[in-house]
């Protein structure tokens, strides 16, 4: 017979631990946009939007085609 381990603890799951985690998702959302020439979708101004991370200041709106 086995002897049973202590449980682990759980994760904390306060608001601030998911607004840190949130933070770390949308950084590496990010990275992997800009590496990949894709866009990371967002809210903005009461819009969905597409924001192309590492080209300054570049949104679209609009159309599904990719800026050149």
């Amino acid at each position: 017979m086995s002897t049973a381990s202590p449980p682990k603890k759980a994760p904390r799951t306060d608001p601030e631990s998911a607004l840190e985690a949130l933070k770390r998702a949308r950084k590496r959302a990010e990275e992997i946009a800009s590496a990949t020439g894709t866009a990371v979708i967002q809210w903005e101004n009461g819009k969905i939007v597409r924001v192309y991370p590492g080209r300054q200041g570049h949104t679209d709106t609009g159309s599904n085609s990719k800026p050149e």
